[in-house]
């Protein structure tokens, strides 16, 4: 009895150590025993959980401008497949399924062609399914098979499995992506909810597939005011050169070389260094991110942080164990705006009458030269609370619907947006943040603030006004400055009757002097004026030429011309013409309409120049504000109010009692301020139909 007691003890040991020594082998080492990590862990694999991303929402909080729809995904787990060495034909049979279930085309290859010859049965079998191209003596012959004859492709693979293959386009991803075997693969995006529960339901006839919860992005409002495209902005599936930028390095040798590795592709990059990045990056492969507009500049609140599960894997990277979650996924907040869309609509709408009514004038002129001019198609608003920076519309037409970006079935109107019939039109710049223009004369209320403020004249000072100005170059050519509107001798005018009349004589005068000017009385009032490096700081004073920081993506700086630029950019010296050309908001003066607006805000108030936002708070999931946007200054003009004031003033009289007929009161019902804005831009046409290459702007 005692000796069957050892007997028994020891077919138990060895038991226990066989099959301790088959675990060793299935469960093998991976990259964590090169660490140091235990036996308990060295099996360990860890998976990237997506977030959802985060809603934005119009000034209610309600109103829903960009939204995430839950969708349900086919996708599958190549180790959990039948294994191909093992169970081929079950393995084949699975994927043709669920190719056949996501209506997914796969091929057959015949090769050699003969085989049609001397099996004439096979030539009918393939007529059953597909239609038979041309045959090219000596090349394989492959044709292609719709989703619902998937099975009989299948079937006829297997019956002349000598001479036919099929092509499973299942398996081809899994080849091309590369992936690793316990991860997942998505195979087809928003399939019904019908055929997700179907799909559960037969999860015994189809292993290693499942269902998963993703979700499509949806701009509700787009459609209806498309203007909110270029704010809201688009994601995408993120590319090489994104994967780079957003996921972190864990030294900066590491950085340096993940830079210098795509800088043929990808330029020079700016990559954050995290040391305790090691692990699972941020984004993967197939992960969708910002393109433009708010969706990029607010990436990382909406996108959220992903979730990590961790599970064990087999000798063959094969799942071993159910995933467990090692951390949990926190979804994307949410971004409160202050647009309301019935306001943009309305400016939207403002903005196209014009855009129209323009048009039609250009084709009614008499003159036949000016129509020969491009169709006018563009056009620009912003209305901001100059109080705190607040945008409360922005527009830029032409614009699109960014549903284009999401919806897999406007792929045909996608490529008309990629590639319009009339490039110059481009849809996609949002010219109210990107578009460079020259200001015109609405730039004279910052050049006349800056000579109040340097003393170069006052608000009683007067300036004479002939209609034109006529001065010799210290080159010796003759330089000759007409007025805005009309040439007509205007008499001595004052800063507010300058503005009044939108006086391109008084403004130029103030800034680049005119005591070189020959057709004044040298009983006149003579100045060497600002001078361009003045002129160049009072325009700073407003945040000109500079980014306005701006919290919609791709904004451009502008340009704001010196001595230095010109020398540099065009090996020619500063003039005095350059400056009259700065002054009165043409020459190679460039501004945003973001920045016009915000310095005008400044005029209309205190002088601050505050940050333009359309972000008036960050949310939870669950509504709870994370955080609000409070004011931002950008700059702060040291103007005198009084001057300010005085610059008001001369703003309301050009309304009041100036051209601007529309924006008076008896016609918009408001009391406005303003000053309008006319400059050269482009190649003038001539009456004899010729286009002047060369455009000098007076």
């Amino acid at each position: 009895m005692p000796r069957l007691i050892v007997l028994r003890v020891a077919v138990l040991l060895m038991v226990v150590v066989l099959v301790g020594r088959l675990y060793e082998l299935q469960i093998i080492t991976g990259d964590q025993q090169r660490f140091g990590e235990t036996p308990e862990t060295m099996n360990r694999r860890y998976l990237t959980v997506p977030p959802r991303r985060g809603e934005i929402f119009a000034a209610d909080g309600r109103t829903l401008l960009a939204e995430s729809v839950p969708i349900y995904n086919i996708a599958i787990v190549p180790g959990r497949l039948p294994s191909r060495s093992e169970d081929a034909e079950r393995r084949d049979m699975v994927l043709a399924r669920v190719s056949q279930i996501a209506t997914l085309t796969s091929t057959l290859t015949l090769s050699p062609t003969s085989a049609l010859d001397v099996r004439p049965g096979l030539r009918d079998d393939l007529r059953g399914i597909a239609t038979l191209p041309a045959i090219t003596a000596g090349s394989p012959l492959t044709v292609t098979i719709a989703p619902d004859d998937t099975l009989r492709a299948l079937s006829l693979s297997r019956t002349y499995s000598d001479v036919l293959r099929i092509n499973n386009p299942i398996e081809q991803q899994i080849e091309r992506q590369d992936i690793r075997r316990y991860e997942t693969l998505i195979i087809k995006e928003d399939i019904s909810s019908e055929l997700a529960l179907v799909i559960r339901e037969n999860s015994n006839y189809l292993p290693g597939v499942l269902v998963v919860e993703g979700y499509r992005r949806r701009y509700p409002a787009s459609a209806a005011v498309p203007s909110l495209s270029h704010t809201l902005g688009y994601i995408g599936r993120v590319n090489e050169c994104e994967l780079v930028a957003e996921n972190p390095a864990s030294s900066w040798l590491t950085s340096l070389s993940n830079v210098i590795s795509h800088a043929s592709r990808c330029g020079l990059i700016r990559k954050q260094i995290d040391p305790g990045s090691i692990g699972q990056p941020p984004y993967q492969s197939d992960d969708r991110i910002g393109k433009d507009g708010l969706e990029a500049s607010y990436e990382a609140q909406l996108r959220g942080v992903a979730g990590i599960e961790t599970l064990l894997v087999d000798a063959l990277e094969r799942p071993a164990s159910p995933a467990s979650t090692l951390r949990p996924v926190q979804n994307g907040d949410n971004l409160v705006l202050t647009i309301d869309v019935a306001f943009q609509a309305e400016v939207e709408q403002i903005v196209r009458r014009w855009i129209a009514e323009g048009e039609r004038r250009r084709q009614n002129v008499k003159e036949d030269y000016k129509r020969n001019y491009r169709p006018i198609t563009n056009g620009i608003a912003v209305a901001i609370d100059p109080r705190d920076g607040r945008i409360l519309a922005i527009v830029s037409v032409p614009d699109y619907d960014n549903n284009v970006w999401v919806d897999p079935a406007r792929v045909a109107d996608l490529q008309a947006l990629l590639a319009p019939e009339d490039p110059l039109v481009a849809p996609l710049l949002d010219r109210a943040i990107a578009g460079q223009y020259p200001p015109g004369s609405t730039l004279k209320q910052f050049v006349g603030s800056a000579a109040l403020q340097d003393g170069v004249i006052t608000p009683e000072t007067k300036l004479r006004d002939p209609g034109l100005l006529r001065l010799i170059e210290r080159s010796g050519i003759e330089f000759i400055l007409p007025n805005s509107v009309r040439s007509r001798d205007n008499g001595e005018l004052t800063v507010v009757d300058a503005l009044r009349l939108s006086s391109n004589v008084f403004f130029a005068s103030v800034a680049g002097g005119n005591d070189q000017v020959v057709n004044i009385d040298d009983k006149a009032f003579r100045t060497e004026g600002l001078g361009i490096d003045r002129l160049v700081e009072g325009l700073s004073w407003f945040n000109l030429g500079r980014l306005m920081g701006v919290d919609i993506a791709g904004e451009a700086p502008g340009l704001v011309p010196t001595k230095t630029w010109k020398a540099q950019t065009l090996r020619e010296s500063w003039t005095t013409g350059d400056t009259y050309n700065t002054a009165i908001g043409q020459g190679y003066l460039q501004v945003t309409p973001l920045q016009l607006v915000a310095a005008a805000g400044a005029v209309a108030t205190d002088g601050t120049v505050y940050r333009p936002h359309v972000v008036s708070a960050i949310t939870d999931s669950d509504g709870n504000v994370v955080s609000t946007i409070t004011p931002e200054v950008r700059a702060k003009a040291p103007v005198d109010p009084a001057y300010l004031a005085v610059i008001r003033e001369g703003m309301r009289q050009s309304v009041t009692e100036g051209l601007n007929i529309a924006a008076r009161d008896e016609c918009s019902g408001l009391s406005i301020a303003g000053k309008t804005g006319t400059a050269e831009f482009g190649p003038i046409l001539t009456p004899d139909g010729k286009r002047r290459q060369t455009v000098k702007c007076f």
